[in-house]
């Protein structure tokens, strides 16, 4: 018999060979090892809006939200990629004859520097310079569009969502990546699962869809579709490119938050025919970055999510019981 329906959200995201599941106040991440053995970590979310109320009003809860699933996405990714480097050293170990404490050591702090400066470097060269050269050389064959902010704008969009499309393409024929695509679907269809009060075995989750549509792959083009309004309200035309960066880069904060107060009422209301049709275009571009995963992919989503809602009803009741207390 299905379990009543959940009490909270939650969400997810695919790592290096697992999944991460947020409930409210608790993530955890499981990973399968080489050895096809799992490994799970967890903790507190510890949201800033906890402590300040305000940060839970509408826009500023999205830039919020933005901010620490950015920050939890890559400390998942980073706890995933070293259970990886582990099962690596420890196979280059054996094939050397030596303990892997004689291996050479990692400098995980510059290798995250690193990271994190070639993807800021990586987006601003992908997806404002490369869409503003491409929008002046459109401007050699229709004059307008270097003077009409309306045309520049939308020319700016259209390209970065097409460099976009083409980028996540490109890197869905790697094979890793197809892999991280296919726990992408393992997460999608163990929360539908879990919404729906089901049991959270395989004949269950299996049906479900990979595609979900409070997934970021969806808030992605949301945010496209909201800065060409943003764009258009407060960038002309005429700006130099060094210009349109340092215009661009703080409009962020204004895009990502009505880009989540829409994200929320889409999930809200996602059996409403007008609704169906607003958030095809993001559910269809979930067909390159989610696919049909594996029965352990779809176990190892699992035991995140089931480990995630335990923390999180523990969380609860303790809760409730100090209110009990106080009351």
């Amino acid at each position: 018999m299905a379990t009543k329906p959940v009490k909270f959200n939650v969400g997810g995201e695919a790592v290096i060979e697992g999944v991460m599941m947020r409930a409210p106040h608790y993530y955890a991440i499981a990973v399968r090892r080489a050895s096809g053995s799992m490994v799970t970590t967890s903790g507190a979310v510890n949201s800033a809006a906890d402590r300040f109320k305000f940060l839970k009003w509408p826009v500023l809860r999205g830039v919020l939200s933005m901010y620490e699933s950015m920050s939890l996405g890559f400390k998942a990714l980073t706890w995933s990629a070293n259970i990886l480097d582990e099962d690596i050293r420890l196979d280059e170990a054996k094939k050397k004859n030596v303990k892997v404490k004689d291996l050479k050591p990692r400098n995980e702090v510059l290798e995250n520097a690193i990271s994190f400066t070639i993807a800021i470097i990586l987006a601003v060269g992908l997806f404002i310079m490369l869409p503003y050269a491409l929008n002046r050389l459109l401007a050699k064959q229709f004059a307008d569009v270097n003077t009409n902010r309306y045309l520049f704008n939308t020319g700016m969009v259209v390209f970065k969502m097409a460099i976009f499309l083409l980028y996540v393409w490109s890197i869905s024929l790697m094979n890793d990546v197809k892999r991280l695509f296919q726990y992408h679907g393992a997460e999608h269809k163990c929360i539908y699962t879990y919404e729906d009060g089901k049991p959270l075995v395989y004949k269950n989750i299996k049906p479900y869809s990979t595609r979900h549509p409070r997934c970021g792959t969806a808030f992605i083009i949301i945010t496209l579709i909201v800065s060409l309004f943003i764009f258009v309200l407060c960038l002309p035309a005429e700006l130099k490119l060094w210009q349109r960066i340092l215009w661009e880069i703080p409009l962020l904060i204004p895009i990502v938050g009505l880009s989540y107060e829409a994200l929320k009422l889409s999930d809200k209301y996602r059996d409403n025919p007008l609704v169906k049709i607003l958030i095809a275009p993001g559910l269809a571009f979930q067909l390159l970055t989610t696919k049909e995963p594996d029965e352990k992919m779809v176990a190892t989503a699992v035991a995140s999510l089931k480990l995630a809602v335990k923390l999180e009803n523990a969380y609860l009741k303790k809760t409730a019981s100090k209110k009990a207390k106080r009351g």
